[in-house]
C-alpha cells in the first residue's frame, strides 16, 4: 500500500493592503516575487517574508492582464492596448508600446524573446480579427509584422518552448525544426504552435489542434526527451498533446489525451487518518480540520511538481475554503498526492485561489488567492507521489527507473523543464543578486536546497514500501 498523502499548513501567509484579487505570481530576474491583479499596477514582493516591496505603476491605465520575463527584462500587457517593459533596478517602465492597427487593441497575452529582440502581443478580438503582433523592441512604432488569421477569438496564451536543438536534437527527419516555436491559444479552442521568427503566417503556424473548448491557460514541459503540450480549458478541463512528426514528417500535436471537468470539481477526499505534516502534528491538523475536503476548481496544471511515467503532469485542485489539493494521475484517474489545508488562525487562504508558482530551487510553493492573501508553503519534507506505483517502474517518483545520480539529475533536466530558462538567466542577475543578496524561499532559507535536496529525498522515497 502507497503511504497516504502528506498534509500541511501554511508557512507564511501575507495580506496585502487593500486585499486585490492575486491573479498571478511570476518570479522576477532577481527572485522576487510579481504579482498581478485586476488594476493598472503590479505589486513586487519579497519572497522570504511575503510583505510587498514595492509597486509597478505609471506603465498601464487599463488592468494588467499578463505577466512574462525573460532574461533580466519583465513585460506586462493590458487591456488599454499597451505592453510595457519594466525596469526592476529602478522600477519603473523602461519601455512602452502601443498595440495599434487601425485602432486601439486591448492585449490579453505576451511574451518575449529577448534574444530576438521581440515582444509579441496576444489582442482580444476586436473587428472580426485576433491579432498576434510582433515588435521589434529596438524599433516598436509599428509591429515587424502580425498573424492575424491563426486565431479566431480572443487570444488567451503565449509562450514559448525552449529552443528545439535542446529537445528535438535526436530527430531523424529531414525536414529541419524551427529554432524557436511560439504556443498560442484562444476561446476558439485552437492550440497552435507557429515559427517565432516568420513573418509569412501562411507558413509560420506549422501545427494546430482545436480542442473544442475555450482555452483559458496553457504550457509545455519535458518527458521522457520529447516535448508535450497542456491546455486547461474555461471549464475546468484538461488536455494534453505530444509535439511529433506527421506522417510526411511535417510537426504535429499528436496523442491527445482529455481529462474532464470531473476528475478536477466536487471531489469529496478523506483526509489521512495519519500522515506528516510540515508545521502541526496529526491530532493537531484534525482538530483544526475537517475530516475531508472537497474540491470546488481547477487552479492550475504543474508539470515543474512531477509527470506520470505516462505523460501526465500533477494538477492542483482548490476549496472555495482556501485549500489546496495536488493531484496525480494513474491508470484509475487522479489521486491525492498533498493536502495543503487553510489554517483557521491565521496562514493560508480563506477564499478561491487564483494563483500558484512553483518555486523548484527553493522547494515551496506561493499561491494567491482573492482576498488579496499571498502564502508560502515549504516542500522540503514532502514526499509527494506523481504516479500510479503499481504500472510505473519508477516506484512513483516520476523517474523510469533507478539510476545513478548523475543519470537522474540528466533526466530530471528532462522532465522538469518548465522553469529552465530561469536557469539560465541567474548569471545575468548576479550583480543585482549580490548588491541586495539572495532570496531564498519562505521559511525555507538555507542554501542547501536544489539538486541535493532533491537527490536526498528521492533516496528516502526508494527505502519506503508502498
Amino acid at each position: 500500500m502507497p503511504p497516504p498523502p502528506p498534509v500541511a499548513y501554511a508557512t507564511l501567509s501575507s495580506p496585502l493592503p487593500s486585499a486585490p484579487y492575486i491573479l498571478s505570481i511570476t518570479p522576477s530576474p532577481s527572485a522576487h516575487l510579481i504579482l498581478r491583479h485586476p488594476s493598472p499596477t503590479l505589486t513586487l514582493s519579497d519572497p522570504q517574508t511575503l510583505q510587498p516591496i514595492e509597486t509597478f505603476r505609471d506603465g498601464h491605465s487599463g488592468h494588467v492582464t499578463d505577466v512574462t520575463v525573460d532574461q533580466d527584462a519583465i513585460w506586462s500587457s493590458a487591456r488599454d492596448a499597451s505592453v510595457v517593459r519594466w525596469d526592476e533596478r529602478s522600477r519603473s517602465a523602461a519601455m512602452s508600446i502601443k498595440a495599434f492597427v487601425r485602432k486601439p487593441l486591448p492585449v490579453l497575452a505576451v511574451a518575449a524573446s529577448e534574444g530576438d529582440h521581440l515582444v509579441i502581443g496576444g489582442t482580444e478580438l476586436v473587428s472580426s480579427e485576433a491579432h498576434i503582433l510582433f515588435w521589434d523592441t529596438r524599433n516598436t512604432k509599428t509591429p515587424a509584422y502580425s498573424h492575424t488569421a491563426t486565431h479566431s477569438d480572443d487570444i488567451t496564451h503565449l509562450s514559448l518552448l525552449p529552443p528545439t536543438s535542446s529537445w528535438a536534437a535526436h530527430s531523424t527527419s529531414p525536414v529541419p525544426l524551427p529554432e524557436r516555436l511560439l504556443l498560442s491559444t484562444s476561446t476558439d479552442g485552437l492550440v497552435a504552435l507557429s515559427d517565432l521568427r516568420e513573418t509569412d503566417e501562411e507558413e509560420a503556424v506549422l501545427a494546430a489542434e482545436n480542442w473544442g473548448q475555450s482555452v483559458a491557460g496553457a504550457g509545455w514541459f519535458g518527458h521522457k526527451g520529447a516535448m508535450k503540450v497542456w491546455a486547461r480549458s474555461d471549464m475546468d478541463g484538461v488536455a494534453t498533446w505530444d509535439i511529433g512528426r506527421g506522417a510526411e514528417d511535417q510537426l504535429e500535436l499528436g496523442i491527445f489525451k482529455e481529462f474532464p471537468s470531473e476528475e478536477f470539481k466536487f471531489k469529496d477526499f478523506p483526509l489521512p487518518s495519519a500522515g506528516p505534516s510540515t508545521v502541526r502534528t496529526a491530532a493537531e491538523e484534525h482538530a483544526a480540520k475537517e475530516q475531508h475536503v472537497k474540491s470546488d476548481y481547477l487552479i492550475d496544471v504543474v508539470p515543474s511538481l512531477g509527470v506520470s511515467s505516462h505523460g501526465v503532469p500533477i494538477t492542483a485542485i482548490g476549496t472555495n475554503a482556501g485549500d489546496i489539493i495536488l493531484q496525480h494521475h494513474s491508470h484509475t484517474g487522479f489521486h491525492p498526492s498533498a493536502f495543503f489545508l487553510s489554517d483557521p488562525t491565521a496562514r493560508g487562504h480563506k477564499d478561491v485561489i487564483r494563483s500558484l508558482y512553483h518555486d523548484r530551487t527553493n522547494l515551496a510553493l506561493y499561491t494567491g488567492s482573492e482576498d488579496g492573501v499571498l502564502s508560502g508553503w515549504s516542500l522540503a519534507s514532502l514526499q509527494l507521489r506523481v504516479g500510479d506505483h503499481t504500472l510505473d517502474d519508477d516506484g512513483g517518483d516520476g523517474r523510469e527507473d533507478i539510476r545513478s545520480d548523475e543519470e537522474e539529475e540528466q533526466e530530471e533536466s528532462e522532465i522538469e523543464t518548465e522553469d529552465e530558462s530561469e536557469g539560465e538567466d541567474q548569471d545575468e542577475t548576479m550583480d543585482l543578486d549580490e548588491a541586495e543578496g539572495r532570496r531564498y524561499g519562505p521559511i525555507l532559507g538555507g542554501k542547501t536546497h536544489g539538486a541535493e535536496a532533491r537527490k536526498e529525498r528521492r533516496k528516502e522515497a526508494r527505502s519506503q514500501p508502498y
